[in-house]
């Protein structure tokens, strides 16, 4: 009996430990599959810029990549910043339905998760002057007290769970469609003057004695000699 007791928590264990494993394998997974999206997309799907570019990355650089992604477009920054605040919001209201105000470590994520994207939405403002953030966060936050209201309600409450539960999937689609489709490169727009006149690049390496760069407007990969270079001064606004 005591034999069969043990054998059936040893494999209680062992299931979330088999969940965490599979996750870290999908994860894995979709890291090399989104780094593989964004070089074709950067060199606008041409197979041979692709391959020069991949030359140019080491693998510690796939988080750069992932946040240079979302930090270079605009467009798709603000998506991605009225989508973290929904999640978290959906994420505050979930707590507030299921969880004891005296548990702090069912609060202790989201709220780590707000202070960081607060940082961030200030100073996407800041930079963009993006007002229409600022709308969209401010309706978000009202729309959530609502339903933070009527979180007892048993629909509402399962639709709001429904949701939580789905966000690594969704979280992980959004970012293989982003990395497909946007083609604005994860390093800065640099203005370089070379011998034979002035060109709008994107750097990807520095290495002893060369410098390899994306021309921004045909996508043609190019290798400088350093002495080529006369200046680079780097566009703020891209």
């Amino acid at each position: 009996m005591h034999g069969h007791d043990g054998d059936k928590a040893e494999g209680d264990k062992a299931e979330p430990e088999e969940g965490a494993r599979g996750w870290a394998t999908t994860l894995t997974g979709a890291a090399a599959l989104f780094v593989l999206l964004r070089l074709l997309a950067v060199a606008h799907y041409d197979w041979h810029t692709a391959f020069a570019l991949l030359h140019t990355l080491d693998f510690e650089d796939a988080p750069a990549i992932f946040l240079g992604t979302f930090m270079a477009n605009r467009v798709v920054s603000t998506v991605l910043l009225v989508g973290l605040t929904t999640f978290t919001l959906l994420a505050w209201v979930a707590r507030g339905r299921a969880a004891p105000v005296a548990d702090p470590r069912r609060w202790l994520g989201p709220a780590l998760l707000s202070a960081v994207l607060v940082a961030m939405v200030v100073a996407h403002i800041r930079s963009y002057h993006s007002w229409g953030l600022l709308v969209a966060v401010v309706v978000l936050a009202l729309t959530a007290a609502l339903l933070g209201r009527a979180r007892r309600h048993p629909r509402l409450g399962r639709a709001t769970s429904a949701v939580l539960r789905q966000a690594k999937v969704l979280s992980i689609a959004a970012a293989l469609v982003c990395a497909a489709v946007v083609s604005t490169p994860w390093v800065p727009l640099e203005r370089v003057e070379v011998e034979n006149g002035t060109r709008e690049v994107h750097v990807f390496d520095v290495s002893p004695g060369f410098v390899k760069v994306l021309d921004a407007d045909t996508r043609e990969f190019h290798i400088y000699r350093e002495d080529e270079i006369r200046s680079r001064v780097e566009l703020a606004d891209h």
